[in-house]
């Protein structure tokens, strides 16, 4: 199973923010995932190749949707207080 995560955000620098935010969080994966990202301009892309159970894979897709929208309330939150 392969599914693709693409979000577009405001500037390169908060998709590049996030990317390194998240990125701690892929390794070292189980056997049977494997879990690419990129930056393209504003844009993050995810791919994540799954062999395990779809309940891997939706895990997978939550945890990294969790840790995205953490980067992006921590960072809202400093900008804040700024």
């Amino acid at each position: 199973m392969i599914a693709t995560i693409k979000l577009d955000f405001q500037s390169s620098d908060i998709a590049k923010r996030t990317l390194e935010a998240i990125t701690p969080d892929n390794a070292p994966l189980p056997r049977g995932l494997t879990i690419t990202c990129s930056v393209e301009r504003t844009k993050l892309l995810i791919t994540i190749q799954c062999e395990r159970s779809i309940s891997s894979l939706g895990a997978t897709l939550e945890d990294i949707m969790s840790a995205i929208d953490l980067s992006l309330r921590t960072s809202k939150s400093i900008s804040n207080t700024e």
